[in-house]
């Protein structure tokens, strides 16, 4: 079955890529931003009838989801016969509940949004919570970057010294899903905070002594838990501290912070665009897994077959 690829202004790259592994060229779409900031978009070829894929990176600034709402409503009103939105970060992915009496749930919110726009599908990656699945009337597929980080974790270890290591106890199913492939020892940072973004103490609970730490988590944001992690993880007798962090988020000073750590390297995917990276910093692709899952959909296949 037939289908075009479009990408938003900030995703050009990112979908050249997963068009090359589709075998299509990337659509003609243009974003215009006026003087006053407002954005229009549109599409420079017809689209009518036809399953369009949306490829959006809208980490913030706001002006890249809403550019992703915009194109949204723009295909529909071009009479295009399905929308796909493939979001592999979807932003306010921490914010799926009320922690507070006055707080939103501004993750419902982002649901509303891209639906009330016109979306029929989402595909994304390693969501913060998979609650948030549960916020969408539309198809959400949820993939992962699971295989993958196996995959690359026994290329760059050697597994008998490896001891994987989760940043905090929500993340232990994640860990235990790695485990039960690699086979190595495992550990788990207790934290406490004193804010978002903020950590008051950590305690590891695992013995990493002379052993190459792997920690895995779904995103890294200040990069405050890593850098902090890496110290005390080393101070305990780690050999290496390395991690994989789907979404790098990598904001306000991460980059340094992390460039300037005990952390020996990070291995992030390019579900968040960056310009320039420091040394440490490593990309792990998700375009191929991506651009199967756009093929398996419009194909009618199912998705367990990419493991």
């Amino acid at each position: 079955m037939k289908f075009k690829i479009f990408s938003l202004s900030e995703s050009v790259h990112y979908s050249k890529k997963i068009a090359g592994e589709c075998n299509l060229q990337l659509g003609k779409m243009n974003t215009q931003i006026f003087s006053d900031g407002e954005i229009n978009v549109v599409f420079d070829e017809t689209i009518r009838g036809e399953i369009v894929v949306l490829v959006a990176q809208v980490q913030l600034p706001y002006h890249n989801l809403f550019e992703l709402f915009v194109a949204i409503d723009a295909a529909r009103r071009a009479s295009a016969k399905e929308i796909i939105c493939v979001v592999p970060y979807l932003p306010h992915s921490r914010q799926e509940r009320k922690d507070d009496t006055r707080s939103a749930i501004s993750s419902r919110l982002i649901a509303d949004f891209i639906e009330h726009a016109g979306a029929d599908r989402v595909i994304t990656l390693d969501m913060h919570s998979t609650a948030i699945m549960g916020f969408y009337k539309i198809p959400i597929d949820h993939l992962s970057m699971h295989n993958i980080y196996i995959d690359h974790i026994k290329k760059e270890f050697d597994l008998s010294k490896v001891c994987l290591c989760s940043p905090d106890f929500g993340g232990l199913k994640r860990i235990k899903a790695y485990k039960a492939v690699l086979n190595c020892d495992m550990a788990v940072i207790h934290k406490e905070r004193m804010s978002p973004n903020q950590i008051n103490s950590m305690e590891v609970i695992g013995d990493v002594s002379g052993k190459d730490v792997v920690i895995v988590d779904d995103m890294v944001d200040t990069g405050g838990t890593l850098v902090k992690a890496s110290e005390i993880l080393k101070s305990q007798g780690a050999r290496s501290v390395n991690a994989y962090c789907t979404h790098g988020v990598l904001s306000g000073d991460a980059l340094k912070k992390i460039e300037n750590s005990s952390l020996d390297t990070l291995y992030i995917s390019d579900t968040v665009s960056h310009s320039d990276l420091p040394s440490k910093i490593k990309l792990v692709s998700s375009v191929e897994l991506v651009s199967k899952a756009i093929q398996f959909i419009i194909s009618g296949k199912s998705l367990q077959e990419l493991g």
